[in-house]
């Protein structure tokens, strides 16, 4: 089963995650930058979706850096989910290889960029 690690510090949309995604996916959660970019390299998801803004130290674009920079986690397919469509350059320049705005993407959408990205 492919693993999907969710960086995501909003305990609701955690929950929506969970509910729709663990039928079809193994689905792990970092609350923060630092524990989502650890957990990339520990767990090796086949997928990271990452939320920009972030508490507890690390914001979204500095933990893909650190995931990014790692030989265990660099190659990983990273989808960045944020509220402002001008962060999209910033995230592609980053290694992300998707930049969805919240407010336009359903998590259908979300679903359909995961399953795109899987090996």
């Amino acid at each position: 089963m492919n693993k999907v690690l969710f960086i995501e510090d909003d305990i609701a949309t955690q929950k929506i995650y969970r509910e729709k995604f663990s039928k079809d996916f193994e689905v792990i959660f970092a609350l923060t930058g630092v524990l989502g970019a650890s957990m990339a390299v520990k767990e090796k998801p086949d997928v990271i979706i990452l939320d920009i803004i972030l508490a507890g130290g690390l914001s979204g674009f500095e933990a893909l850096k650190e995931i990014k920079k790692h030989s265990e986690s660099k190659n990983i397919p990273v989808i960045v989910l944020t509220n402002l469509e001008s962060q999209e350059k910033i995230a592609k320049e980053g290694g992300a290889v998707e930049c969805l705005v919240k407010a336009n993407t359903s998590i259908g959408e979300v679903d359909k960029f995961i399953r795109k990205h899987l090996p």
